[in-house]
């Protein structure tokens, strides 16, 4: 896992974050089909979201479902996107300089 998160994966957070929060609990492959992204750009956005707390995956045989942690409201989720957008401009500036 990166130090640092570029903007695109911090907008690819805040895309399924928004997703999990409209439609629940989406399986792995649901998430890929409705985000138009990868299924690895999905899996690493949603293992760091993991690893923030931010949602749970459970397992279902071999079917990984993903939703929003029960700790989560949607107030935190606008903070959270505040902050994001906040040091997604940070890291686009420092990424200008050279």
């Amino acid at each position: 896992m990166p130090r640092r998160q570029t903007s695109k994966v911090i907008e690819r957070k805040r895309i399924i974050l928004e997703l999990l929060f409209k439609e629940g609990e989406l399986p792995t492959n649901e998430i890929v089909r409705r985000t138009g992204l990868t299924h690895s750009q999905v899996f690493y956005a949603l293992k760091l979201l993991q690893r923030d707390g931010l949602v749970k995956e459970i397992k279902r045989g071999k079917v990984a479902y993903w939703r929003i942690a029960e700790s989560v409201t949607p107030e935190m989720l606008s903070s959270l996107e505040a902050s994001e957008n906040i040091v997604a401009l940070g890291t686009e500036e420092q990424s200008v300089e050279v």
